[in-house]
């Protein structure tokens, strides 16, 4: 007897590495034990090529699977297949006859020969079957289906859950769509906004109003366009120390300084410099600031900073010495020449733009601070100068500079407060629980405000279609469980219903739902 091997496929084995343990083994004939979902059974041209490889080898080759894609290919490439679910046990298979006369055996005897011969080969090398005949014993107690009809009771199973939760989550279902008689209301007349009103007066026709205010100063500079002989004088801060006693020293106005090279400085106006600290008879100077001009015009008197100015009018005394100035800085301005001025006419030009740009910034920051919802009518602000400066004096620029403080103030009012206030003016002149589902608000003129009083009129005109309200999650609960009929009469003895319709779903139904969420009521 030919001797037979079995070579166990793994499921991620290639065709080529399968036709490699054909080539290796020295047995004539292979079963090859192929698990289901194995690699292999991807395509059948994988067959075709063991086939081929066991021809050349003139080895026979038998498949051993449960897989049927697999029992199917080998069919079609001309491998013979056996599915050991159906094989019989050992000692039923052993006792098959092959009929050597007809000289062509079924393909199911062969495969019985073929696996009869495996065991009887595993028995002789003491490999242990026992469990394996059990388990075989146990599989043919209970017979599969075949798997592609497994897959349609599956599939109709999966269809009638499906369903079933159409029917119970979905099935049935009731809508009403109700057309309610159209109101049309008008209202064009004026309005009041009032700042000291908390709530609405629908009476009057008031609502609340709102002030909002700022002040702010700011400092433009204009080019001088006129042109003229000048001769100015430098000047500068000078500190002013007292060195003599603790007595202050009081200075006039013009009080003389003089630097080492013999250049006059003036103070601007009178001071009194502070006496000095005597702490055990050791003095410490005591200081203070002043702004002093040069006595002459010119650039000679552009100069750096000076350590120590002395006093003309203490010289002889004993507080020429203990009184005396020095400056950090620089002194500058000194010039003689041509140089640019402000013209009349530059001087208005700048007031009236600085007055305009001052206007826009506070409209930018207080605009930005009014909330959300709330309404600017034209002409409802207001914008006034509390101090302007002009500073002729030109920059190094040939500019000039123009200080300006103002103040705006804006009246305002929340919009939906209006259209609040307009509606429930309607319901009171209607006698009717109504809600409005479009309306148009369009106002008329200028608004005329008070800012003294924080009250402000205005003309507006309110178009709007109105409509019944209509309480729809009452209605909900008021149709649950109602046959057809009983719904139909519910609903057309409600106030103001022009037309409705009413759809229960499927056909065979004919009570409303009991649950709200299969209950659609649409009012139009």
């Amino acid at each position: 007897m030919n001797k037979i091997k079995k070579i166990y496929v793994n499921k991620s084995d290639e065709p080529t590495l399968i036709a490699e343990k054909i080539i290796d083994t020295d047995a004539g004939e292979i079963v090859l034990n192929i698990p289901k979902f194995s690699k292999i059974a991807d395509s059948l041209a994988n067959f075709h090529l063991i086939k081929r490889e066991a021809e050349a080898l003139d080895k026979k080759v038998i498949i051993e699977s449960v897989d049927d894609k697999v029992i199917e290919l080998c069919g079609i490439s001309g491998i013979e297949a056996v599915n050991p679910f159906f094989v019989k046990s050992r000692r039923q298979f052993s006792d098959i006859v092959i009929q050597k006369s007809s000289g062509s055996s079924s393909k199911k005897e062969k495969a019985a020969k073929q696996v009869s011969d495996l065991e009887e080969d595993r028995i002789s090398s003491k490999r242990p079957l026992d469990y394996a005949r059990g388990k075989q014993k146990r599989r043919l107690a209970f017979p599969r289906l075949p798997f592609k009809k497994g897959l349609v009771w599956a599939a109709i199973g999966v269809a009638i859950i499906s369903l079933s939760v159409i029917v119970i989550k979905i099935l049935p279902r009731a809508e009403v769509s109700i057309i309610t008689k159209k109101i049309n209301w008008e209202y064009k007349d004026v309005v009041k906004a009032d700042k000291v009103l908390a709530a609405s007066d629908i009476v009057s026709a008031r609502i609340p109003g709102q002030l909002f205010s700022q002040i702010k100063n700011m400092s433009f500079t204009f080019p001088a366009t006129g042109r003229k002989e000048v001769a100015k004088k430098a000047g500068g801060i000078i500190t002013v120390y007292n060195a003599y006693s603790s007595d202050p020293q009081p200075l006039v106005a013009r009080t003389r300084f003089e630097t080492p090279d013999g250049k006059i400085f003036r103070i601007v106006k009178e001071l009194i410099v502070p006496g000095a600290k005597v702490i055990n008879g050791q003095i410490t100077p005591s200081s203070i600031n002043a702004e002093v001009i040069a006595d002459q015009a010119g650039p000679s008197y552009n100069i750096g900073p000076i350590e120590k100015y002395t006093i003309p009018g203490f010289r002889g005394s004993s507080k020429y010495k203990a009184f005396y100035g020095s400056s950090a800085n620089a002194m500058a301005g000194g010039f003689i020449g041509e140089a640019a001025y402000p013209l009349d006419s530059d001087i208005k030009k700048a007031k009236t733009e600085a007055a305009k740009k001052l206007e826009d910034s506070i409209k930018a920051s207080l605009g930005s601070q009014v909330p959300q919802g709330f309404k600017i009518l034209e002409g409802a602000s207001e914008f006034g100068i509390t101090k302007q400066n002009v500073i002729e004096e030109v920059d190094a620029n040939g500019n000039f500079s123009v200080f300006v403080e103002g103040g705006l103030n804006i009246l305002a009012f929340r919009e939906k407060d209006l259209e609040n206030m307009l509606i429930e003016k309607a319901k009171k002149e209607i006698g009717k629980n109504i809600e409005a589902r479009s309306f148009e608000l369009a106002y008329t003129g200028a608004a005329k405000p008070n800012f003294k009083s924080g009250q402000m009129t205005f003309s507006i005109i309110f178009k709007s279609v109105l409509f019944p309200a209509i309480d729809q999650r009452a209605l909900v609960q008021q149709v649950m469980g109602k046959t057809e009929s009983d719904l139909k009469t519910l609903i057309f003895s409600l106030p103001d219903i022009e037309s409705a319709q009413i759809s229960l779903w499927p056909f065979w139904v004919k009570t409303v739902p009991g649950r709200e969420s299969r209950i659609k009521i649409l009012v139009d």
